[in-house]
Protein backbone atom coordinates (compact mmCIF):
# COMPACT_ATOMS: atom_id res chain seq x y z
CA UNK A 1 0.00 0.00 0.00
CA UNK A 2 1.34 3.42 -0.96
CA UNK A 3 1.67 5.92 1.88
CA UNK A 4 1.37 9.61 1.07
CA UNK A 5 3.59 11.80 3.22
CA UNK A 6 2.45 15.09 4.72
CA UNK A 7 4.89 17.14 2.61
CA UNK A 8 3.68 15.45 -0.57
CA UNK A 9 0.05 16.08 0.39
CA UNK A 10 0.72 19.76 1.09
CA UNK A 11 2.63 20.17 -2.16
CA UNK A 12 -0.18 18.53 -4.15
CA UNK A 13 -2.83 20.62 -2.39
CA UNK A 14 -0.88 23.82 -3.06
CA UNK A 15 -0.57 22.91 -6.74
CA UNK A 16 -4.26 22.21 -7.34
CA UNK A 17 -5.42 25.16 -5.22
CA UNK A 18 -3.85 27.50 -7.77
CA UNK A 19 -5.94 25.94 -10.54
CA UNK A 20 -9.29 26.52 -8.78
CA UNK A 21 -11.20 29.45 -10.26
CA UNK A 22 -13.07 30.45 -7.09
CA UNK A 23 -10.86 32.16 -4.53
CA UNK A 24 -11.43 32.21 -0.79
CA UNK A 25 -12.25 35.93 -0.92
CA UNK A 26 -15.48 35.19 -2.83
CA UNK A 27 -16.53 32.50 -0.37
CA UNK A 28 -15.70 34.75 2.57
CA UNK A 29 -17.71 37.65 1.10
CA UNK A 30 -20.76 35.48 0.51
CA UNK A 31 -20.49 34.03 4.01
CA UNK A 32 -20.28 37.50 5.61
CA UNK A 33 -23.23 38.79 3.57
CA UNK A 34 -25.33 35.78 4.53
CA UNK A 35 -24.38 36.11 8.21
CA UNK A 36 -25.25 39.80 8.30
CA UNK A 37 -28.60 39.12 6.60
CA UNK A 38 -29.50 36.39 9.09
CA UNK A 39 -28.53 38.60 12.04
CA UNK A 40 -30.54 41.59 10.80
CA UNK A 41 -33.59 39.41 10.17
CA UNK A 42 -33.39 37.87 13.64
CA UNK A 43 -33.06 41.27 15.31
CA UNK A 44 -35.51 43.36 13.28
CA UNK A 45 -37.54 40.84 11.30
CA UNK A 46 -40.96 41.48 12.94
CA UNK A 47 -43.78 42.01 10.42
CA UNK A 48 -45.16 45.06 12.25
CA UNK A 49 -41.79 46.80 12.48
CA UNK A 50 -41.48 49.90 10.29
CA UNK A 51 -37.73 49.89 10.92
CA UNK A 52 -37.46 46.40 9.51
CA UNK A 53 -39.44 47.37 6.37
CA UNK A 54 -36.97 50.20 5.72
CA UNK A 55 -33.95 48.02 6.48
CA UNK A 56 -35.34 45.22 4.31
CA UNK A 57 -35.73 47.57 1.37
CA UNK A 58 -32.25 48.99 1.96
CA UNK A 59 -30.84 45.45 2.24
CA UNK A 60 -32.42 44.46 -1.04
CA UNK A 61 -30.94 47.55 -2.70
CA UNK A 62 -27.47 46.64 -1.40
CA UNK A 63 -28.00 43.03 -2.41
CA UNK A 64 -28.83 43.81 -6.04
CA UNK A 65 -26.06 46.40 -6.21
CA UNK A 66 -23.52 43.82 -5.04
CA UNK A 67 -24.93 41.20 -7.39
CA UNK A 68 -24.57 43.63 -10.28
CA UNK A 69 -20.99 44.55 -9.40
CA UNK A 70 -20.03 40.92 -8.87
CA UNK A 71 -21.68 39.91 -12.14
CA UNK A 72 -19.86 42.59 -14.14
CA UNK A 73 -16.56 41.72 -12.46
CA UNK A 74 -16.82 37.95 -12.93
CA UNK A 75 -18.37 38.04 -16.43
CA UNK A 76 -15.61 40.39 -17.61
CA UNK A 77 -12.92 38.02 -16.32
CA UNK A 78 -14.74 34.99 -17.72
CA UNK A 79 -15.18 36.56 -21.19
CA UNK A 80 -11.51 37.59 -21.52
CA UNK A 81 -10.39 34.20 -20.21
CA UNK A 82 -12.52 32.29 -22.74
CA UNK A 83 -11.22 34.58 -25.50
CA UNK A 84 -7.64 33.85 -24.44
CA UNK A 85 -8.24 30.09 -24.18
CA UNK A 86 -9.69 30.05 -27.70
CA UNK A 87 -6.75 32.10 -28.99
CA UNK A 88 -4.24 29.70 -27.42
CA UNK A 89 -6.08 26.79 -29.02
CA UNK A 90 -5.91 28.49 -32.44
CA UNK A 91 -2.28 29.60 -31.94
CA UNK A 92 -3.29 33.27 -32.01
CA UNK A 93 -1.21 33.97 -28.89
CA UNK A 94 2.35 33.08 -28.05
CA UNK A 95 3.86 33.15 -24.57
CA UNK A 96 7.55 33.93 -24.19
CA UNK A 97 9.60 33.62 -21.01
CA UNK A 98 13.02 34.99 -20.13
CA UNK A 99 14.31 33.61 -16.85
CA UNK A 100 17.73 34.80 -15.74
CA UNK A 101 19.81 35.23 -18.87
CA UNK A 102 17.86 32.42 -20.53
CA UNK A 103 20.33 29.75 -19.43
CA UNK A 104 21.84 30.45 -16.02
CA UNK A 105 21.57 32.73 -13.02
CA UNK A 106 23.08 33.20 -9.59
CA UNK A 107 21.13 31.42 -6.86
CA UNK A 108 18.78 33.84 -5.11
CA UNK A 109 16.51 36.42 -6.73
CA UNK A 110 16.37 35.60 -10.44
CA UNK A 111 14.85 38.17 -12.83
CA UNK A 112 11.77 36.89 -14.64
CA UNK A 113 10.00 38.35 -17.66
CA UNK A 114 6.79 36.95 -19.15
CA UNK A 115 5.16 38.35 -22.26
CA UNK A 116 2.12 37.40 -24.32
CA UNK A 117 2.18 38.35 -27.99
CA UNK A 118 -1.21 38.88 -29.61
CA UNK A 119 -4.34 40.96 -29.11
CA UNK A 120 -4.97 39.73 -25.59
CA UNK A 121 -7.69 41.47 -23.54
CA UNK A 122 -7.51 42.28 -19.85
CA UNK A 123 -10.56 41.92 -17.59
CA UNK A 124 -12.37 45.16 -16.79
CA UNK A 125 -10.25 46.79 -14.06
CA UNK A 126 -8.75 43.35 -13.49
CA UNK A 127 -5.29 41.90 -14.02
CA UNK A 128 -3.53 39.12 -15.88
CA UNK A 129 -0.84 37.32 -13.91
CA UNK A 130 1.71 34.73 -14.88
CA UNK A 131 3.99 32.32 -13.08
CA UNK A 132 6.18 29.37 -14.02
CA UNK A 133 5.48 25.76 -13.11
CA UNK A 134 8.65 23.72 -12.52
CA UNK A 135 8.92 19.96 -12.58
CA UNK A 136 7.79 18.58 -9.25
CA UNK A 137 4.77 20.90 -9.14
CA UNK A 138 6.74 23.89 -7.85
CA UNK A 139 5.79 27.46 -8.69
CA UNK A 140 7.74 30.64 -9.26
CA UNK A 141 6.67 33.99 -7.87
CA UNK A 142 3.69 35.71 -9.51
CA UNK A 143 4.38 38.33 -12.20
CA UNK A 144 1.64 40.88 -13.03
CA UNK A 145 1.46 41.48 -16.78
CA UNK A 146 0.75 45.20 -16.49
CA UNK A 147 2.93 46.50 -19.32
CA UNK A 148 1.94 46.98 -22.96
CA UNK A 149 4.15 46.07 -25.92
CA UNK A 150 3.62 48.86 -28.46
CA UNK A 151 3.10 48.04 -32.11
CA UNK A 152 4.94 50.40 -34.50
CA UNK A 153 2.62 52.81 -36.35
CA UNK A 154 -0.48 51.33 -34.71
CA UNK A 155 -2.62 52.55 -31.83
CA UNK A 156 -3.26 48.99 -30.64
CA UNK A 157 -0.63 47.08 -28.69
CA UNK A 158 1.07 43.93 -30.04
CA UNK A 159 1.04 42.21 -26.65
CA UNK A 160 1.48 42.56 -22.90
CA UNK A 161 4.37 41.81 -20.60
CA UNK A 162 5.39 41.83 -16.98
CA UNK A 163 8.71 41.95 -15.12
CA UNK A 164 9.48 40.55 -11.72
CA UNK A 165 11.76 38.11 -9.95
CA UNK A 166 11.56 34.70 -8.33
CA UNK A 167 13.67 33.35 -5.49
CA UNK A 168 15.52 30.13 -6.36
CA UNK A 169 17.38 28.90 -3.31
CA UNK A 170 18.68 25.48 -4.37
CA UNK A 171 21.74 25.39 -6.62
CA UNK A 172 21.02 23.12 -9.57
CA UNK A 173 18.97 22.61 -12.72
CA UNK A 174 15.36 23.80 -12.89
CA UNK A 175 13.07 22.36 -15.58
CA UNK A 176 10.22 24.66 -16.60
CA UNK A 177 7.23 22.58 -17.72
CA UNK A 178 4.42 25.12 -18.06
CA UNK A 179 3.43 28.75 -17.74
CA UNK A 180 0.31 29.46 -15.70
CA UNK A 181 -1.62 32.50 -16.97
CA UNK A 182 -4.40 33.58 -14.58
CA UNK A 183 -7.18 36.11 -15.18
CA UNK A 184 -8.25 38.00 -12.03
CA UNK A 185 -11.42 40.05 -11.85
CA UNK A 186 -11.37 43.58 -10.49
CA UNK A 187 -12.44 42.45 -7.01
CA UNK A 188 -9.97 39.58 -6.88
CA UNK A 189 -12.73 37.08 -6.21
CA UNK A 190 -11.98 34.63 -9.03
CA UNK A 191 -8.78 33.44 -10.65
CA UNK A 192 -9.33 31.73 -14.01
CA UNK A 193 -6.22 29.68 -14.92
CA UNK A 194 -4.79 28.63 -18.27
CA UNK A 195 -1.75 26.35 -18.41
CA UNK A 196 0.51 26.61 -21.45
CA UNK A 197 3.21 24.01 -22.06
CA UNK A 198 6.74 25.30 -22.46
CA UNK A 199 10.10 23.54 -22.43
CA UNK A 200 12.95 25.49 -20.88
CA UNK A 201 15.81 24.84 -18.49
CA UNK A 202 17.76 27.07 -16.18
CA UNK A 203 20.62 26.26 -13.84
CA UNK A 204 21.47 28.34 -10.80
CA UNK A 205 25.12 28.84 -9.94
CA UNK A 206 26.49 28.47 -6.42
CA UNK A 207 27.02 31.78 -4.66
CA UNK A 208 30.30 33.47 -5.53
CA UNK A 209 32.58 34.46 -2.68
CA UNK A 210 35.71 36.56 -2.50
CA UNK A 211 38.52 34.85 -4.38
CA UNK A 212 41.75 34.23 -2.54
CA UNK A 213 45.01 32.81 -3.88
CA UNK A 214 45.61 29.18 -2.98
CA UNK A 215 49.01 27.65 -3.63
CA UNK A 216 48.85 24.46 -5.68
CA UNK A 217 51.17 22.92 -8.29
CA UNK A 218 50.04 21.65 -11.71
CA UNK A 219 49.96 17.87 -11.93
CA UNK A 220 49.56 16.87 -15.59
CA UNK A 221 50.24 18.09 -19.10
CA UNK A 222 49.40 17.44 -22.74
CA UNK A 223 52.08 19.63 -24.27
CA UNK A 224 55.52 19.93 -22.70
CA UNK A 225 55.75 23.71 -22.47
CA UNK A 226 55.51 24.68 -18.81
CA UNK A 227 58.27 23.50 -16.48
CA UNK A 228 57.55 22.98 -12.78
CA UNK A 229 59.76 23.07 -9.71
CA UNK A 230 59.10 19.50 -8.51
CA UNK A 231 59.01 16.90 -11.33
CA UNK A 232 55.94 14.64 -11.25
CA UNK A 233 56.25 10.85 -11.37
CA UNK A 234 54.63 9.73 -14.64
CA UNK A 235 55.94 6.18 -14.99
CA UNK A 236 57.57 3.60 -12.81
CA UNK A 237 56.39 2.31 -9.44
CA UNK A 238 57.59 -0.41 -7.15
CA UNK A 239 54.64 -2.53 -8.22
CA UNK A 240 55.23 -2.12 -11.98
CA UNK A 241 57.35 -4.78 -13.70
CA UNK A 242 58.21 -5.97 -17.18
CA UNK A 243 59.78 -9.09 -18.65
CA UNK A 244 63.59 -9.30 -18.57
CA UNK A 245 65.19 -8.29 -21.88
CA UNK A 246 68.74 -8.16 -23.16
CA UNK A 247 70.40 -5.05 -21.84
CA UNK A 248 68.31 -4.76 -18.67
CA UNK A 249 70.13 -4.26 -15.39
CA UNK A 250 70.31 -7.63 -13.60
CA UNK A 251 70.16 -5.83 -10.26
CA UNK A 252 66.51 -4.97 -11.03
CA UNK A 253 65.48 -8.66 -11.36
CA UNK A 254 62.75 -9.56 -8.86
CA UNK A 255 63.98 -12.90 -7.55
CA UNK A 256 60.87 -13.53 -5.44
CA UNK A 257 58.73 -13.68 -8.55
CA UNK A 258 61.30 -15.88 -10.30
CA UNK A 259 61.25 -18.29 -7.35
CA UNK A 260 57.45 -18.60 -7.51
CA UNK A 261 56.80 -18.64 -11.26
CA UNK A 262 60.18 -19.17 -12.89
CA UNK A 263 59.71 -15.97 -14.90
CA UNK A 264 62.39 -13.32 -15.05
CA UNK A 265 60.96 -9.84 -14.53
CA UNK A 266 62.61 -6.52 -13.68
CA UNK A 267 61.37 -3.41 -11.98
CA UNK A 268 60.55 -0.48 -14.30
CA UNK A 269 62.90 2.41 -13.55
CA UNK A 270 61.17 5.51 -12.28
CA UNK A 271 60.73 8.35 -14.79
CA UNK A 272 59.90 11.90 -13.77
CA UNK A 273 58.48 14.56 -16.06
CA UNK A 274 59.48 18.17 -15.33
CA UNK A 275 56.53 19.53 -17.33
CA UNK A 276 52.96 20.09 -16.14
CA UNK A 277 50.28 22.63 -17.09
CA UNK A 278 46.97 21.26 -15.80
CA UNK A 279 45.84 21.32 -12.21
CA UNK A 280 43.40 18.52 -11.41
CA UNK A 281 40.93 19.36 -8.66
CA UNK A 282 39.23 16.22 -7.38
CA UNK A 283 35.95 17.10 -5.69
CA UNK A 284 33.84 14.27 -4.34
CA UNK A 285 30.07 14.37 -3.82
CA UNK A 286 30.08 11.00 -2.07
CA UNK A 287 27.77 10.86 0.94
CA UNK A 288 27.81 7.12 1.62
CA UNK A 289 25.34 5.76 4.14
CA UNK A 290 24.19 9.28 5.07
CA UNK A 291 22.60 9.74 1.64
CA UNK A 292 18.92 10.74 1.73
CA UNK A 293 16.80 13.35 -0.02
CA UNK A 294 15.74 15.33 3.03
CA UNK A 295 15.76 19.10 3.56
CA UNK A 296 18.98 18.93 5.59
CA UNK A 297 20.84 17.09 2.84
CA UNK A 298 19.65 19.59 0.22
CA UNK A 299 20.89 22.54 2.25
CA UNK A 300 24.23 20.83 2.97
CA UNK A 301 24.58 20.28 -0.79
CA UNK A 302 23.92 23.99 -1.45
CA UNK A 303 26.60 25.06 1.02
CA UNK A 304 29.05 22.46 -0.28
CA UNK A 305 28.57 23.69 -3.86
CA UNK A 306 29.23 27.28 -2.77
CA UNK A 307 32.52 26.25 -1.17
CA UNK A 308 33.55 24.12 -4.16
CA UNK A 309 32.97 27.04 -6.51
CA UNK A 310 35.02 29.26 -4.21
CA UNK A 311 37.84 26.70 -4.21
CA UNK A 312 37.72 26.25 -7.99
CA UNK A 313 37.86 29.97 -8.77
CA UNK A 314 40.55 30.58 -6.14
CA UNK A 315 42.75 27.89 -7.68
CA UNK A 316 42.36 29.60 -11.06
CA UNK A 317 44.20 32.62 -9.65
CA UNK A 318 47.41 30.56 -10.10
CA UNK A 319 47.04 31.23 -13.86
CA UNK A 320 46.80 27.48 -14.38
CA UNK A 321 44.11 25.55 -16.18
CA UNK A 322 41.99 23.84 -13.53
CA UNK A 323 40.23 20.61 -14.48
CA UNK A 324 37.55 18.84 -12.44
CA UNK A 325 36.98 15.11 -13.05
CA UNK A 326 33.40 14.03 -12.33
CA UNK A 327 32.34 11.33 -9.89
CA UNK A 328 28.85 11.14 -11.42
CA UNK A 329 27.06 11.51 -14.71
CA UNK A 330 25.88 15.09 -15.20
CA UNK A 331 22.79 15.59 -17.39
CA UNK A 332 23.45 17.62 -20.51
CA UNK A 333 21.80 21.01 -20.76
CA UNK A 334 20.98 22.53 -24.12
CA UNK A 335 23.15 25.51 -24.90
CA UNK A 336 25.92 24.64 -22.43
CA UNK A 337 29.26 24.06 -24.12
CA UNK A 338 30.89 20.66 -23.79
CA UNK A 339 34.09 22.28 -22.53
CA UNK A 340 34.76 25.05 -20.03
CA UNK A 341 31.57 24.24 -18.13
CA UNK A 342 32.97 23.43 -14.71
CA UNK A 343 30.57 25.81 -12.96
CA UNK A 344 27.63 24.00 -14.55
CA UNK A 345 29.09 20.67 -13.41
CA UNK A 346 29.28 21.98 -9.85
CA UNK A 347 25.73 23.38 -9.97
CA UNK A 348 24.19 20.20 -11.46
CA UNK A 349 25.99 17.73 -9.19
CA UNK A 350 24.16 15.88 -6.41
CA UNK A 351 25.03 13.58 -3.52
CA UNK A 352 25.86 10.05 -4.67
CA UNK A 353 26.73 6.78 -2.95
CA UNK A 354 28.10 4.71 -5.84
CA UNK A 355 31.64 6.03 -6.36
CA UNK A 356 33.71 6.56 -3.17
CA UNK A 357 36.62 9.01 -3.34
CA UNK A 358 39.20 6.28 -2.63
CA UNK A 359 38.32 4.80 -6.05
CA UNK A 360 37.57 8.08 -7.79
CA UNK A 361 40.80 9.99 -7.09
CA UNK A 362 43.79 9.29 -9.34
CA UNK A 363 46.95 9.92 -7.27
CA UNK A 364 49.05 10.40 -10.42
CA UNK A 365 46.94 13.38 -11.53
CA UNK A 366 45.51 14.86 -8.35
CA UNK A 367 46.83 18.26 -7.31
CA UNK A 368 44.08 19.22 -4.85
CA UNK A 369 41.35 17.18 -3.17
CA UNK A 370 38.10 18.42 -1.62
CA UNK A 371 35.80 16.11 0.36
CA UNK A 372 32.57 16.54 2.37
CA UNK A 373 32.54 15.49 6.00
CA UNK A 374 29.59 13.20 5.13
CA UNK A 375 32.09 10.50 4.13
CA UNK A 376 33.09 7.91 6.68
CA UNK A 377 36.30 8.14 8.71
CA UNK A 378 37.54 4.91 7.14
CA UNK A 379 37.02 6.37 3.67
CA UNK A 380 39.06 9.45 4.55
CA UNK A 381 41.78 7.19 5.94
CA UNK A 382 41.86 5.25 2.65
CA UNK A 383 42.21 8.51 0.68
CA UNK A 384 45.06 9.72 2.93
CA UNK A 385 46.96 6.45 2.47
CA UNK A 386 46.48 6.61 -1.29
CA UNK A 387 47.70 10.19 -1.85
CA UNK A 388 51.24 11.54 -1.53
CA UNK A 389 51.83 13.86 1.42
CA UNK A 390 52.37 16.84 -0.91
CA UNK A 391 48.79 16.84 -2.21
CA UNK A 392 46.50 19.13 -0.14
CA UNK A 393 43.27 17.64 1.20
CA UNK A 394 40.38 19.81 2.39
CA UNK A 395 37.41 18.32 4.23
CA UNK A 396 34.49 20.73 4.45
CA UNK A 397 32.93 20.79 7.91
CA UNK A 398 29.22 20.43 7.12
CA UNK A 399 28.08 20.27 10.76
CA UNK A 400 28.30 24.09 10.74
CA UNK A 401 26.77 24.54 7.28
CA UNK A 402 23.41 25.48 8.83
CA UNK A 403 24.03 28.23 11.42
CA UNK A 404 22.87 28.00 15.00
CA UNK A 405 19.54 29.70 15.81
CA UNK A 406 21.31 31.43 18.71
CA UNK A 407 23.83 33.14 16.41
CA UNK A 408 23.36 36.89 16.88
CA UNK A 409 24.90 39.88 15.14
CA UNK A 410 24.83 43.45 16.38
CA UNK A 411 23.52 44.82 13.09
CA UNK A 412 20.39 42.65 13.48
CA UNK A 413 19.27 45.06 16.21
CA UNK A 414 19.02 47.92 13.72
CA UNK A 415 18.45 46.12 10.43
CA UNK A 416 16.13 43.23 9.73
CA UNK A 417 18.19 40.39 8.21
CA UNK A 418 17.21 39.08 4.79
CA UNK A 419 14.91 36.08 4.93
CA UNK A 420 16.42 32.82 3.80
CA UNK A 421 14.57 29.52 3.20
CA UNK A 422 17.28 27.80 5.25
CA UNK A 423 16.37 29.83 8.38
CA UNK A 424 13.53 27.45 9.22
CA UNK A 425 16.08 24.60 9.37
CA UNK A 426 18.25 26.19 12.08
CA UNK A 427 16.44 24.92 15.13
CA UNK A 428 15.65 21.38 13.82
CA UNK A 429 19.27 21.06 12.64
CA UNK A 430 20.58 21.82 16.12
CA UNK A 431 18.92 18.68 17.50
CA UNK A 432 19.14 16.42 14.43
CA UNK A 433 20.87 13.05 14.57
CA UNK A 434 22.72 13.81 11.32
CA UNK A 435 24.44 16.80 12.89
CA UNK A 436 25.45 14.77 15.95
CA UNK A 437 26.99 12.09 13.72
CA UNK A 438 28.86 14.74 11.73
CA UNK A 439 30.27 16.38 14.85
CA UNK A 440 31.52 13.01 16.11
CA UNK A 441 33.16 12.12 12.78
CA UNK A 442 34.69 15.55 12.28
CA UNK A 443 36.64 15.27 15.55
CA UNK A 444 38.33 12.09 14.31
CA UNK A 445 38.90 13.59 10.85
CA UNK A 446 40.51 16.70 12.29
CA UNK A 447 42.96 14.59 14.27
CA UNK A 448 43.86 12.52 11.18
CA UNK A 449 44.38 15.57 8.97
CA UNK A 450 46.57 17.34 11.53
CA UNK A 451 48.83 14.30 11.74
CA UNK A 452 49.12 14.18 7.95
CA UNK A 453 50.19 17.82 7.57
CA UNK A 454 48.76 19.01 4.23
CA UNK A 455 45.16 18.52 5.31
CA UNK A 456 42.49 20.78 6.77
CA UNK A 457 39.02 20.48 8.23
CA UNK A 458 37.26 23.83 7.75
CA UNK A 459 33.79 25.31 7.51
CA UNK A 460 34.73 27.55 4.58
CA UNK A 461 37.64 27.77 2.16
CA UNK A 462 39.99 30.17 3.91
CA UNK A 463 43.76 29.90 3.75
CA UNK A 464 46.26 32.19 5.34
CA UNK A 465 48.35 34.16 2.92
Amino acid sequence: MNVIGLSTLLKTSSYWSRLIAVRWQLLFSLLVFWGVSVWLKSEYGQDDSNLWLVMKLFLQLIQWTLVGILSISIISALATWLYFKNGVKNNSFSVQVKFGDGQKAEAGLVPLQIQILGSVLRPLLGTIRGQLIFSGSKFSEVVILDGNIPKPRHWWRSGIHGNGSSYLHDRGVYDIDKVLISFYDMLGLVSLPCRISISQQLYTLPLAKKEQPIKADPSATEEQKHRIEIPKRVEGEHVNYKEFETGDNIHRIVWKIYAKSGQLVVRIPEIKDPYASHLYLYTSFYAGAELTEGLFEKELLNVYKDQVRNLFESLKTNHTEVRMPLDQEIPKLSGVAETKNELFQIAAASWQNQYPPSLFIDPKKAAFVCLPSLISVSELEAVIKKLPLTIPIVVLKLSEAIPSPFLFKLKDVFFKPDENPADKLKQPWLFSSLRKNLVSKEKEMDSMLKKRGAGWLMSSIQFEK
